[in-house]
């Protein structure tokens, strides 16, 4: 017998968490867009083709949907990181293995248009600096020290949590930063860039390595 097309009614909770996804996505891209004094509930809400009763039910404001899409596309990017904890991989591909993913996933568009918005809003609005340091920053930092950790005889640190901030910071920060400034997006130069952070670091850090 065949099944009769759903008509009406309450979405399933797949169409749910569609409509959740494109909420959010296409509120990053607005707030990328028109930045973030730009944007507002109801412009969001007609793009996505949403009553504004309907957004509001589940963002009290602006800054909760703007930290619920900066939160979104946090789990996005660092899903993969379980894949870099488990497995026979050496210590230096899986550095770079890491890094390549980190700087691909922090100069992204949307990744550089937000981390702007954030440095332009921090003064007025900290506690959307405050989640992306405790989601996005802190939890790449505790994903790297947890692949460091499983390669911890081949390190001369102790403190695992500080080396993999340090690495991150050589990874990403310059190059983020320069992307956000105008000065060029780095995409075509990830290997090299992710390389030379590599070498650096095992420099600095692995047994048997310049000191």
């Amino acid at each position: 017998m065949k099944r009769r097309p759903r008509r009406g009614g309450r979405p399933t909770a797949a169409e749910g968490r569609r409509r959740q996804q494109r909420l959010l996505d296409t509120a990053i891209a607005l707030f990328m867009s028109r930045g973030f004094d730009g944007t507002s509930i109801e412009a969001v809400a007609e793009a996505v083709s949403m009553s504004k009763r309907t957004v509001y039910a589940r963002y009290r404001d602006k800054n909760e949907l703007f930290g619920a899409a900066l939160r979104a596309l946090i789990d996005r990017s660092l899903a993969p990181f379980n894949q870099f904890q488990t497995g026979p991989r050496p210590l230096r591909p899986t550095l770079m293995a890491i890094g390549r993913h980190l700087l691909s996933v922090a100069l992204t568009p949307q990744s550089v248009g937000l981390y702007r918005i954030l440095v332009a809003e921090a003064e007025r609005h900290p506690e959307l600096a405050r989640l992306a340091h405790a989601e996005g920053r802190q939890q790449a930092i505790r994903g790297i020290e947890a692949a460091l950790r499983r390669h911890a005889g081949e390190l001369r640190v102790r403190d695992l949590g500080a080396a993999a901030e340090q690495f991150l910071s050589l990874v990403v920060d310059s190059s983020l930063r320069g992307a956000a400034l105008g000065l060029g997006s780095g995409t075509a130069d990830i290997d090299r860039t992710v390389g030379a952070a590599v070498d650096l670091f095992l420099d600095g850090a692995a047994t048997g390595r310049r000191g």
